[in-house]
């Protein structure tokens, strides 16, 4: 409640394009080549999620003394739900891709592939003034938007917008070749997504970005992990079910994990055609499968799909 709360406050209510819409404007996204811009698309989706949230457990603990001692009134409630519908979400109709941010398609795209490789990573050798003014990213922005929330968004949609910010992207961040990896998994590109994996993984491995011996990259480490079970995997948990879609990279045979789902915990064993789920504590477990229901229980507790 308070995190949505600190939205309304930063945002605002405005009109824009001939509509009535809310705007959070001067962020800085995930991408840190550049800052202080207006609608990032990916703050704008996960500012309006935690609306959502806050209308959720507003309505659920409304009877009880909760709200009070939170000072939830009706009418915050519904200028949060107002807020959330009309969140600005800046879209390229031509390009039919999300925008980065709100007048992302103005700017000039920095050729990548024209830049001296001694010159990587950018942030070394170009002002930070010249690198806001260019359509280039340190790391996935948008892209993380589309990981997050695939309730809704087409394949068509992730692969448009994945064939527009990869280019454009030059992963000087150690977080973003992983990210990559589990869109490419998701938009079909098997070859790509498992070269970006292959890369995050030797991070630390092989002192890709030269400063491992000042810490190992924890965070790409986490990366590295979602790159397996939410790209190869193919786990989607924040749609309208837990489900899965494995595309397991040829040059391996199998994959096996352990995930608590509310209070069940179930062992996924994935191979190149088939999925094993055996539940190994808990009442019962629906997951689906290139969406074909599997329940198990204590009295059946292992199913196997194949796909």
């Amino acid at each position: 409640m308070e995190t949505a709360r600190f939205w309304m406050q930063y945002g605002n209510f405005t009109e824009l394009d001939g509509k009535h819409v809310f705007v959070i404007n001067k962020v800085t996204g995930p991408d840190e080549y550049s800052a202080l811009v207006d609608n990032n698309y990916y703050t704008n989706v996960m500012a309006q999620f935690n609306l959502h949230l806050a209308i959720k457990y507003a309505e659920k603990f409304k009877a009880t003394d909760v709200t009070n001692r939170l000072n939830v009134s009706d009418k915050e409630i519904d200028r949060m739900k107002q807020a959330a519908d009309l969140m600005y979400l800046p879209y390229d109709k031509e390009k039919n891709v999300k925008l980065q941010f709100q007048d992302f398609e103005q700017l000039p795209p920095m050729h990548l592939d024209q830049i001296d490789q001694s010159l990587f990573p950018l942030l070394l050798h170009y002002h930070p003034l010249m690198l806001y003014r260019y359509q280039v990213n340190k790391q996935a922005d948008t892209i993380m938007a589309d990981i997050l929330f695939p309730k809704g968004n087409t394949k068509e949609q992730l692969i448009a917008d994945y064939d527009f910010y990869e280019p454009i992207t030059t992963h000087d961040s150690s977080l973003s070749k992983a990210m990559y990896a589990i869109a490419a998994s998701r938009a079909g590109k098997k070859e790509q997504s498992y070269d970006f994996f292959s890369q995050a993984v030797k991070t630390d491995l092989l002192d890709l970005h030269h400063n491992t011996q000042n810490g190992i990259h924890a965070g790409s480490l986490g990366a590295a992990w979602q790159g397996v079970v939410y790209g190869f995997a193919g786990v989607v948990n924040n749609a309208e079910h837990f489900s899965l879609e494995p595309k397991l990279p040829s040059a391996w045979n199998s994959i096996k994990f352990k995930l608590r789902l509310h209070n069940n915990e179930c062992l996924f064993t994935i191979y190149q055609n088939e999925v094993h789920v055996e539940l190994t504590s808990g009442k019962a477990c629906e997951v689906y499968v290139y969406g074909k229901k599997v329940r198990v229980t204590p009295q059946h507790v292992k199913e196997v799909c194949k796909y």
